[in-house]
């Protein structure tokens, strides 16, 4: 155990998640089972295939981890590039945890990161995408390669599928995200004015909550919603208040997260905003500012504009960001105070080659029809038979299925007939839950007498502050110009210097790296820019490894020219619209009406 605890140790400072996931492996599992040994000679075979499948590759996954000793060539062999190592084998790791001293290996620089475990494998995925640039190699360590050959091709084919995945969100996140940093800009002003969930924790400590989400399956069992609806909190999760309202259901809350102008569809009913709404800071704003009382806010942990601005820390936060509103509804019963969650409509699939439950309309039908007909995805389903799914709806299922790992003691029944089976719930059938519930009471008007009685009071000083820290932004933002200019002064001269005057060059290379480190220091880059503009900075941030490593002064300075270059043109591009964001933020606080608003009364800052 001595060696685990020194392990253990670089794990909690490195990997976190490893550490964590080592903590709920029983001991006594790995004494009676045969572990994988590497030999203690250097494989000099292997390696001499790692190096015709790395070759000038900078980014190397490692399938494998087993004793160390193959990792350890690796680095020996590679001092330049970083490594992502994949363990499936959770026991086997542990064994090695507990068999030998790995700090300085775990401690090496180049050892990007690891994952243990299937649960782990899309945050490597994930890893790996944001640093990869165009290719990447891919090494198993030589069991694998003798004995698995079926596995490590279905692992890089899911890989290959991730990342066009991965790809396709960072260009959407890209094309959204101003219209996401509008949205927390230009909703904070009635943030000022509204409770957030941080402020009504534990309200319905013990209840059971219903999470309607719109998939199919919610059409054959829609009428149980009614029946719950005195024993158990009902959310309904973003559009499904469309199939609710078409059956005329009041929900005790209704969830919105999405940041898109396609939320008019989905509220265009005035029917929809009825009930509660609790909204999120990147939800769309213009749906909130048409709810006229009883709403509640949440900054999101992925929300970093709106945290830097209302200088909120991450750990005040409470809500995490998932791919699924679902997700956020969940979260949002349990700060509630919900002990158990029962789900309703969460297909996360194509059931019978449907993609929502009746009434909801929001999404082209076109598109739907050509998203079903191209989903090749088999999911298993509650059933024990296959559904069709495709990439983004398993992207769902794993952020849930995490989220239910999360909250260990929370009790998760998924009710959704003909769903994806999803990992750490308990499916039943409908009939079943209401008979768990049925002897359990929960006021129909609840959210709202609960608002009723929030006592609410404009923070002054805090809107204030606020206010002042947007418009040192904007003067900021002026300041970074001029600097901007002066880097792309140097830029136009250091190519030319690197192959008449290398010396000079060099000077001038780390004149440059001084201003970049000046200017990406400010309190707000990241927040700010790193939110509108996440593909570029990806795309540099791939670069990097590349250039910091390259030895050859004119290729360096060929690279800095091109690509700090690009990303410098894109944030000048971008600054004129979000100081116009600033400026309009700005523009609603000071329509803020300084005398006490309660809650049922928010201002009109539209």
């Amino acid at each position: 155990m001595f060696n685990l605890e020194l392990n253990m140790e670089v794990l909690n400072q490195r990997f976190k998640h490893v550490a964590q996931k080592m903590l709920v492996i029983e001991p006594e599992i790995i004494q009676n089972k045969n572990f994988i040994q590497e030999s203690w000679d250097k494989d000099e075979n292997w390696l001499e295939a790692v190096r015709g499948s790395v070759e000038n590759l900078n980014i190397i996954f490692v399938y494998g981890f087993g004793q160390g000793l193959g990792i350890a060539d690796l680095l020996e062999m590679y001092p330049n590039r970083w490594l992502f190592v994949y363990e499936p084998d959770e026991q086997a790791f542990l064994n090695s945890m507990s068999s030998y001293d790995f700090r300085e290996l775990l401690n090496h620089p180049n050892l990007q990161w690891v994952s243990v475990g299937e649960t782990q494998l899309n945050m490597l995925f994930y890893l790996v995408c944001s640093y990869m640039n165009q290719e990447m190699a891919f090494v198993a360590l030589r069991h694998y390669l003798d004995n698995d050959m079926d596995v490590l091709r279905k692992v890089k084919e899911d890989f290959r599928e991730y990342n066009i995945t991965f790809d396709s969100n960072k260009q959407t996140q890209q094309f959204f995200q101003e219209d996401w940093i509008r949205n927390g800009l230009y909703q904070m002003a009635s943030m000022f004015s509204t409770p957030s969930i941080e402020e009504l924790q534990g309200e319905f400590k013990g209840k059971t909550a219903v999470i309607i989400s719109s998939g199919p399956s919610l059409q054959g069992d829609i009428d149980w919603v009614t029946r719950l609806k005195p024993h158990a909190l009902i959310i309904a999760a973003g559009s499904s208040i469309q199939a609710l309202v078409k059956n005329d259901i009041r929900p005790h809350l209704t969830v919105v997260m999405d940041g898109g102008v396609i939320n008019n569809k989905v509220f265009e009913d005035p029917r929809t905003l009825e009930s509660p709404l609790l909204h999120t800071s990147s939800a769309y704003h213009e749906i909130s500012a048409r709810k006229s009382n009883h709403l509640i806010h949440s900054v999101m942990k992925n929300d970093a504009a709106s945290q830097y601005f209302m200088e909120l820390s991450e750990e005040e936060i409470i809500i995490s960001s998932t791919p699924t509103v679902a997700g956020t509804a969940m979260q949002t019963a349990i700060r509630l105070g919900a002990t158990r969650i029962i789900m309703m409509g969460q297909d996360l699939s194509f059931p019978g080659n449907k993609y929502y439950a009746d009434g909801v309309s929001h999404i082209n039908t076109e598109q739907a029809k050509s998203d079903v007909e191209t989903a090749q995805i088999q999911v298993l389903n509650v059933n024990g038979t296959y559904n069709t799914t495709n990439q983004n709806f398993m992207f769902m299922k794993d952020s849930l299925e995490d989220l239910v790992t999360a909250f260990a003691d929370i009790e998760f029944i998924n009710t959704t007939r003909n769903g994806a089976s999803i990992e750490g719930t308990t499916w039943m059938p409908i009939e079943k839950a209401y008979d768990i519930v049925e002897n359990e009471k929960i006021d129909q008007e609840c959210i709202i007498k609960m608002s009723d009685q929030t006592n609410y009071e404009i923070d002054v000083e805090k809107v204030t502050k606020v206010k002042n820290k947007i418009k040192a932004t904007i003067d900021d933002f002026d300041m970074m110009k001029n600097e901007i200019k002066d880097i792309q002064k140097l830029l136009n001269k250091v190519q030319e210097l690197s192959r008449t005057k290398p010396v000079k060059c060099q000077r001038m290379m780390e004149s440059i790296e001084i201003a970049w480190g000046k200017l990406v220091h400010r309190e707000w880059f990241d927040p700010i820019l790193e939110t509108v503009l996440p593909v570029s900075i990806k795309l540099f941030d791939q670069q990097l490894p590349i250039i910091v490593n390259e030895k050859n002064l004119i290729v360096k300075s060929d690279l800095i020219h091109k690509h700090l270059g690009k990303v410098l043109k894109d944030i000048n591009e971008k600054t004129p619209s979000l100081i116009e964001l600033f400026t309009e933020s700005i523009r609603r606080i000071d329509k803020i009406n300084m005398q006490r608003i309660g809650v049922n009364g928010t201002t009109d800052v539209s």
